[in-house]
Order: structure tokens, then C-alpha cells, then sequence
């Protein structure tokens, strides 16, 4: 199995067993819900026909123990400038200039294609919520069925 972690915070954020595909500057993979015991007796979950302790979570953000964070369109174009900037080191001092040109000359065009659609997306970040770590963008299709975004080059893939 290969998981593949954030290369600035250390934090698993996905495995090949979620059908991961390579799309431009993104390593994309579709979510599922799924229904998980909380072991909390009396805890409700609010949903009809769901017996008490059981929750509703989205499968790779309780396997990754993923965060759900807020952005406003300024705070997520601040994150992403110092997330960039740490990004283009780490690649650079990785031996790997033309990724880090490669991260760069593409993030311009797709943050700006967030920045007109933050409205529509969900962000997460990894379970320590480290400063400059990778923000995942979550697209929700017609059917509420989320498609998680990873930077492709913010990822390191490890083999267990």
C-alpha cells in the first residue's frame, strides 16, 4: 500500500486504496460517506433511521483524520502565498527546480479558479494543522459526492 503525506507537515493525507488519479497540478480522488460507531451511547446522530452512536463522516477525511478549516478568499490567497513560498524551497533543496517552477507557474491560474468558486469548495488540511501545509480543496459534484484536490508535488509517497 502507498500513502502518500504532506511534504511540510509530515501528516498522512491519502493512500492508493481511494483510486488516487494525476489530473495537471492535482492528485485527485473521489470520497464516500460512510456510517461509523462513535462508542458513545445517547450520542445522535440527527439523521432518521441511524441507530444512536453512529455518525456520518466522509471516509478519507476519518481515515486521514483530515480538518475541516475555514477560509475567507484573502485568508486562503495569504495561506497559499507562504504555503508556495515554503513549497519552492523544500522542492529547490530537494534537487527538484523544475517542479518547483512547475508548482508555481500553475498555482497562479488554478488559485485564481478557487478564488471565483470558494463559495462552491471545502477546505482541509492535515490532523496537525501546521502553518504553510498543503490546503485540500473539496469539489462536491450534483449528487453531494466530494472530489478531494491534492497538490501533486506537496505530496511524498511512502510504501508500507
Amino acid at each position: 500500500m502507498k500513502v502518500f503525506k504532506d511534504i511540510m507537515s509530515g501528516d498522512e493525507m491519502l493512500s492508493d486504496s481511494y483510486g488516487e488519479e494525476v489530473d495537471g497540478p492535482f492528485v485527485e480522488a473521489e470520497g464516500a460517506y460512510m456510517m461509523k460507531d462513535t462508542g458513545v451511547a445517547g450520542f445522535e446522530c440527527g439523521e432518521e433511521g441511524v441507530e444512536d452512536g453512529v455518525v456520518r463522516v466522509i471516509d478519507i477525511v476519518d481515515a486521514f483524520k483530515l480538518q475541516e478549516v475555514a477560509f475567507d478568499k484573502k485568508q486562503y490567497q495569504a495561506h497559499m502565498k507562504g504555503y508556495l513560498q515554503a513549497m519552492k524551497a523544500e522542492l529547490e533543496a530537494d534537487g527538484k527546480p523544475e517542479a518547483a517552477d512547475e508548482l508555481v507557474a500553475q498555482a497562479k491560474s488554478v488559485i485564481a479558479g478557487v478564488l471565483g468558486k470558494a463559495d462552491e469548495l471545502s477546505f482541509y488540511m492535515g490532523e496537525n494543522l501546521q502553518e504553510n501545509s498543503m490546503v485540500v480543496l473539496v469539489e462536491w459534484d450534483a449528487e453531494g459526492i466530494p472530489t478531494f484536490m491534492y497538490w501533486r508535488h506537496g505530496l511524498m509517497e511512502e510504501k508500507y
